[in-house]
């Protein structure tokens, strides 16, 4: 990106501007992208969406308008300006997109990425809304040798995951076989969508062999009570249901608890969330009625309007944040609007990297469209493979030739590439078109706008009031801390276009990316993995004392123990601490006096930390070092009770940076500093490598640029920011990553900036100096400041620079301050 500089130019794309309550959202529809900012950055961004303009120019009208002085006025404007540019919602030159031509022209069939496989149409159950008419009467699904076939093809086509539906799968007596073949024979996840009412006598044995993790379940109950569910489901099916959902909460397994919402329970929904937490399950899941199987008629009360749907939703979503469990429809639309910038979401991926193979063997374009006739694909059965059938079927290429470019209700919609252009299977079935209109698109909007405002008021919650950064803001943009390892939505070769996934399951990428991280450096603990390790390389005298173990355990990326240069008596955190390599070496620092905390999140880093705790006590002479689990944005320490604080290539794993460093400061005492070391980029990294797993565990396509990672740290009210280190780390794929060990210091206004006559003089050498705050300071010149500031010249890292006047006129001469607090400059000067 171009430097910003006073004669820059600045231009706006296309923007839609959309008031909300207590923000602005400004949506670029074609890129797309979208960003909420606060009152004043909304004045700025309407300003030069009237013509494009110097920033000069810009500097001068945003004082005007605020009366500010020119130097905080600059301030204020080149912090905004600059976190625009970076999130695209401001650019350096005029603003053109190439016209999108539609999926179809950006994708290749290259691997299948998930399988449904309808094992039987029997159902002990006759659900009133069945989509395909289930009995128990219904097709017993094909032979046990015939399943193994496809189910060996299935996964030589690339998948990572597959679907077992029905029918109730568990009315197969060779469901254990099948499930075996899948996860243990190819260690492939699985999700079972069942009523869970057959889990007794020798199935509830079957539950016991099964491998929690590759083995989920989605569980079917559409009322509270039987008055409201047996209706739906059939006599006695809400007890048995209820046992079935608590017996697989009780041994382990992963359950969402799904509902079909209908106008018979759309009242109960909240129940349904209280439902489920008392029983364990994880989450929560709504499906809207499909005009298929036994419900066809739109008049006879199954079909709730759309008001009573976004307000319904609404509701069960306050009943879900209340009751610590997820709404995975809101999740998914969240996971969907903090996609990285750019990313076009473009109709279902059915046919595309989904396919759905019936009970009779007979291929279908999703599991929705399942046993419909006019929709058949192929038959797996008489001599023609999935592949063959994936990749020449008419009916499938003529979905993947559809694309919400083509889909005129959404023609006019700044969000389409955001809502994907709604669903083809209920495009379909209500209009007999897959580009035809979807009567929960209004609702995709609403749950769309809902998600956005969830991730503004995150941040919007983060801002620090009481640091002194006051300069506009962008509350949230597209792509902050979005992590997209391990989802399905995103396209596997070109992530510029992604996929809906089907409504029938959702829930099961929200916490994905976080435990591969976990699983990552899970294996690193158990088998120690040189490959991973930084070009750092600690002094043998500061780690004498620490056992090998430890020593072959370190991933990080820099020595920030070293730059902090933590003192006698001192409180250190280490964040991230893994199996304690910088906890120990701060230990000999602190001295018996001091205390040591190191926090992690993986239980086998942990494990060795704590098992070399007594050898380094021992060596040492003294215990001050423990550790403690957690994550980095739920920091399990007090408030205000560290001198110093360090993480060691860490924060780039977070999928909440912002949060990170608001948690930072919240542990760190006044005046207390925080030393990061980590990965950096000269660049934004592409979608294309954030997809990565192996890149997010290898702490790179999480690095923030340079740029960003000061800013980040700025906005979240440290001050004082000073790069210690660079060193170039490596290249992939053109991007260059760096390590770099930054410090910065934590000073909280308390006072309200009261003015009582006090002055700071700068001493020099510059001819002047701008502060963080926009306070301009020529050399050797008495400027009033409020006690705040005087507090905070008085502190490193600008004690000595200034000089502070009292009211009395006595003067505060203090030494320069070096920057380690020892005042010898080791270590990072």
């Amino acid at each position: 990106m171009p430097e910003l500089n006073q004669q820059s130019v600045l231009y706006r794309p296309p923007l839609t501007e959309l008031r909300r309550a207590d923000w602005t959202i400004f949506v670029d529809g074609e890129f797309p992208n979208w960003a909420s900012v606060d009152e004043r950055g909304a004045w700025l961004v309407r300003v030069i969406g009237e013509r494009p303009m110097r920033f000069s120019e810009l500097v001068a009208r945003y004082g005007g308008q605020f009366q500010l002085d020119s130097g905080k006025a600059w301030v204020h404007v080149h912090a905004f300006v600059s976190d625009a540019l970076r999130h695209g919602i401001l650019s350096l030159a005029p603003v053109e997109y190439p016209p999108y031509q539609g999926r179809s022209t950006h994708l290749r069939l290259s691997r299948l990425r998930e399988a449904w496989l309808h094992t039987n149409n029997s159902c002990n159950l006759s659900c009133a809304h069945c989509l395909v008419s289930s009995s128990p009467k219904g097709d017993p699904g094909l032979p046990t040798a015939t399943w193994r076939r496809l189910i060996e093809e299935v996964i030589t086509l690339g998948v990572d995951r597959c679907y077992m539906t029905g029918g109730e799968p568990f009315v197969r007596p060779d469901l254990p076989e099948l499930i075996r073949l899948i996860t243990e024979t190819h260690r492939i996840e699985l999700i079972i969508l069942t009523n869970a009412t057959l889990f007794a006598g020798p199935r509830k044995a079957l539950l016991d062999g099964l491998d929690r993790t590759k083995v989920r379940f989605q569980v079917s109950i559409d009322g509270s009570t039987p008055t409201i569910n047996d209706p739906i489901r059939g006599k006695g099916s809400f007890t048995a249901a209820l046992a079935g959902l608590q017996e697989l909460s009780r041994r382990g397994f992963d359950v969402t608890l799904t509902t079909v919402v209908t106008g018979a329970n759309l009242t109960d929904l909240p129940n349904l969330v209280r439902l489920a937490s008392s029983a364990g399950v994880r989450s929560q899941h709504l499906m809207w009625m499909h005009r298929r199987g036994r419900v066809t008629d739109e008049q006879n009360g199954w079909f709730p309007s759309t008001e009573q749907l976004i307000d319904a939703t609404r509701a069960v979503k306050e009943e879900a944040d209340r009751c610590g469990i997820v709404l995975d429809n809101a999740a998914s639309f969240e996971l969907r609007a903090n996609a990285p910038a750019g990313v076009k979401f473009d109709l279902g991926n059915a046919g595309w990297q989904s396919l759905c193979v019936y009970a009779d063997g007979q291929v279908y374009p999703s599991a929705a469209f399942a046993n419909h006739k006019p929709l058949w694909c192929g038959d797996a059965t008489n001599g023609m493979t999935l592949e063959q059938i994936w990749r020449n079927s008419p009916v499938l290429q003529q979905i993947r030739d559809a694309s919400v470019i083509r889909k005129r209700q959404a023609s006019d919609d700044p969000l389409r590439y955001l809502t994907g252009g709604g669903d083809v299977e209920h495009s379909y079935f209500f209009s007999g078109d897959f580009l035809g209109d979807d009567p929960y698109y209004p609702l995709y909007q609403a749950l769309l706008l809902d998600a956005m405002d969830v991730l503004t008021a995150q941040k919007a919650a983060l801002v620090n009031k009481h640091s002194g950064y006051d300069a506009p803001r962008i509350l949230h943009a597209m792509g902050d801390g979005a992590i997209v390892c391990g989802t399905t939505e995103l396209g596997q070769d070109d992530t510029e276009v992604a996929f809906l996934h089907s409504n029938c399951v959702l829930s099961f990428d929200v916490e994905k990316p976080r435990k591969i991280v976990q699983q990552f450096y899970g294996q690193a603990a158990e088998q120690p993995q040189a490959e991973l390790c930084c070009p750092t390389k600690y002094d043998a005298a500061e780690v004498g004392h620490i056992p090998q173990e430890v020593l072959d355990r370190f991933y990080g990326c820099g020595s920030p123990v070293t730059a902090a240069n933590p003192q006698s008596g001192e409180t250190y955190v280490d964040l991230g601490c893994g199996a304690g390599i910088d906890c120990f070496i701060a230990a000999k620092h602190v001295g018996p006096t001091g205390k040591v905390i190191g926090v992690d999140m993986t239980d086998q880093m942990l494990a060795v930390a704590n098992d070399s705790g007594a050898k380094v006590a021992a060596a040492l002479g003294y215990d001050v070092v423990e550790f403690r689990k957690g994550y980095l944005e739920q920091i399990p320490v007090e408030g205000k009770i560290a001198d110093v604080v360090t993480s060691n290539c860490v924060v780039n794993l977070s999928p909440d940076k912002p949060k990170v460093f608001a948690e930072l400061w919240r542990i760190l005492k006044d005046h207390g500093r925080a030393v990061i070391a980590d990965i950096v980029s000269d660049r934004e990294v592409p979608p294309r490598l954030k997809v990565n797993e192996q890149l997010w565990g290898e702490c790179i396509v999480g690095a923030l640029t340079e740029e960003q990672f000061l800013a980040m740290l700025e906005q979240g009210g440290f001050y004082g920011l000073s790069v210690l280190k660079k060193t170039f780390w490596k290249q992939i794929e053109g991007f260059n990553f760096y390590s770099v060990t930054v410090q910065g210091f934590k000073f909280e206004k308390t006072s309200g900036c009261q003015f009582i006559g006090q002055q700071a003089i700068y001493r020099g050498p510059y001819k002047a100096v701008l502060d963080e705050e926009g306070h301009l300071f020529p050399r050797n010149v008495a400027i009033a400041v409020c006690t705040d500031t005087a507090s905070k010249l008085s502190q490193p890292p600008y004690a000595g620079w200034f000089t502070i006047v009292e009211p009395d006129g006595s003067r505060k001469e203090l030494a320069v301050a070096a920057c380690c607090p020892s005042g010898n400059g080791s270590g990072c000067c």
